[in-house]
């Protein structure tokens, strides 16, 4: 194995976003590693995300051989909100002895006419343009709603970062990738 963590994507902000919380808690690099997941392009409902992160961090860790895989999701989570829904992003690091951990970003409401356009499977950003003009791939929606004060990629580092926390002081509890991979439906490689 590899000392890396291999993240699930070509997403150039997902993978800076690794890449600083891996060096900053773990002092090893990180790099990207296309990876296709069976959910759709616009994931709805936590078992999505858990089942697009994990496959992303399953996939991404066996074809590169690292020691780490990380995967992120961004969609709609079930909330008891006005829509049902929040935004959130949920990442999964999947380690040594292919242990599974999970975090997530903090999470916010979208206005209704954006959740329903995602409800009909169009992403955010492409539903947002069509109306409201271009996110921007690094500051994305939270970016532009805070002023620049939060990033798409600060989500993308809190999810990673909340992922790997079980990491920092020995990982032995947590469940093993193909557990999670049950309970969400998950499709993972295993040759």
């Amino acid at each position: 194995m590899k000392r890396v963590a291999a993240v699930g994507t070509s997403n150039p902000v997902k993978v800076r976003a690794a890449r600083r919380v891996f060096r900053r808690l773990l002092g090893i690099d990180a790099v990207g590693v296309p990876v296709r997941a069976s959910v759709p392009v616009q994931p709805v409902g936590l078992d999505l995300l858990v089942r697009g992160a994990l496959e992303r961090a399953y996939k991404a860790r066996l074809a590169a051989g690292a020691e780490y895989g990380v995967g992120v999701e961004a969609g709609l989570m079930e909330f008891p909100t006005t829509t049902g829904f929040i935004e959130t992003q949920v990442a999964v690091v999947v380690g040594p002895g292919l242990r599974a951990s999970l975090g997530a970003s903090y999470s916010f409401e979208l206005p209704p006419w954006l959740v329903g356009e995602m409800l009909d499977g169009r992403e955010l950003a492409e539903a947002y343009r069509a109306r409201s003009g271009d996110l921007g791939e690094k500051i994305g929606y939270i970016g532009v709603e805070t002023m620049g004060y939060t990033t798409r990629q600060d989500l993308t580092a809190q999810a990673v970062e909340a992922a790997l926390l079980p990491w920092l002081r020995g990982a032995q509890w947590l469940q093993r990738a193909e557990d999670l991979a049950r309970a969400v439906g998950a499709e993972l490689e295993t040759t």
